[in-house]
C-alpha cells in the first residue's frame, strides 16, 4: 500500500489531531503517500482533499477538535453518495483509509469496505461507546473537563446550600457520567444502562442535605429517559425532569447545569 487517506467524521473529539499527526508521520516514514480530507464523508464526495506531511501536522499536536473538520452527510449513505466517494478515492490512487470517529463513522467505514476499500477505524469520540477499546479518543479529557466544571459548581452549591443537577453528553451510553461523577464525588449518578429509582435520588439528596454538607450534586446522562438526539425541547431534558421531581418531593432549592459542547 502506497497510498492513503485521513477522515475525521461525526462529533469531534480532542485528540483527533494528535491521531491524524501520528498516522501521516508514520506513513511518511514508511515511504506511504498521506491525503486529508475536509468535512469527513462530504469532503469525500466533494473532493475536498489535500496532501498531508510531516510539515503540514507539525503544528496541531496542542489543538483540540480536528483541523480536517467534520461534519454530517446524509448523502454519504445513499449508494450514490458512496459511488462519488468511491470514484475521488481511486482519482487520488487511495488504497486505504483510516477513519477516526465515533459508531456513525464506522457504519460509513463499514459501507466503504464493502465497495473493496481497506479501511481501518479509529475510536474517536467522547462518548466512549465504542466496543472493544477501553477508551476511545476525547473520552479521557470529557471526563476531565466534566470534573473540572462539577468542581466549580460545587463551590456555588455550597454557598447557597443547594442541589445542582448536571447533565452531561454521552448519548444513549452512561460512561461519561458515570466516571466523571464518581471521580468529581456526586452525591447522585444517573446513567441510561440502569432504570432511574427517583424515590432514592431524593431521599439521597435529602440525607446530603441533612448531614453537614448542605448541598448535592446530582449527575445525569443525557440518554437518560430517551434518545437525546430526538429533538425534544431543553426544558424537557433528562436534568430538568430530574431537577423538577426533586424540588417537588423534597422542597430543594435545585438548579440545572447542562454542559453540553464545552
Amino acid at each position: 500500500m502506497k497510498v492513503i487517506g485521513i477522515v475525521t467524521s461525526g462529533g469531534d473529539a480532542p485528540g483527533m489531531n494528535a491521531a491524524i499527526r501520528a498516522i501521516t508521520r508514520m506513513s511518511n516514514r514508511l515511504g506511504m503517500e498521506v491525503f486529508g480530507i475536509y468535512h469527513g464523508y462530504a469532503g469525500l464526495i466533494n473532493d475536498e482533499i489535500v496532501r498531508l506531511d510531516t510539515r503540514k501536522v507539525g503544528d496541531v499536536l496542542h489543538r483540540g477538535g480536528t483541523f480536517l473538520k467534520t461534519a454530517r452527510c446524509p448523502e454519504f449513505q445513499t449508494e450514490a453518495g458512496q459511488a462519488k466517494a468511491i470514484a475521488n478515492l481511486k482519482r487520488y490512487d487511495m488504497e486505504g483509509l483510516a477513519v477516526i470517529g465515533g459508531d456513525g463513522s464506522f457504519r460509513g467505514a463499514l459501507a466503504l469496505q464493502k465497495w473493496g476499500i481497506k479501511v481501518v477505524g479509529v475510536p474517536g469520540t467522547i462518548d466512549n461507546d465504542i466496543p472493544c477499546t477501553d477508551y476511545t479518543i476525547g473520552f479521557d479529557t470529557a471526563v476531565n473537563t466534566i470534573v473540572e466544571s462539577v468542581n466549580k459548581i460545587r463551590d456555588t452549591a455550597t454557598s447557597h446550600e443547594r442541589t445542582f443537577v448536571v447533565e452531561v453528553m454521552g448519548r444513549n451510553c452512561g460512561d461519561l457520567a458515570l466516571c466523571s461523577g464518581l471521580a468529581g464525588g456526586a452525591e447522585v449518578i444517573l446513567i441510561p444502562e440502569v432504570e432511574p429509582n427517583y424515590e432514592e435520588v431524593c431521599r439521597r439528596v435529602q440525607k446530603s442535605h441533612d448531614q453537614d454538607k448542605s448541598h448535592a450534586v446530582v449527575i445525569v446522562a443525557e440518554g437518560v429517559g430517551g434518545d437525546p438526539s430526538s429533538g425534544r425541547d431543553v426544558y424537557s431534558s433528562s436534568a430538568f425532569r430530574v431537577a423538577n421531581y426533586i424540588k417537588e418531593k423534597t422542597n430543594i432549592d435545585t438548579r440545572v447545569t447542562i454542559l453540553g459542547h464545552i
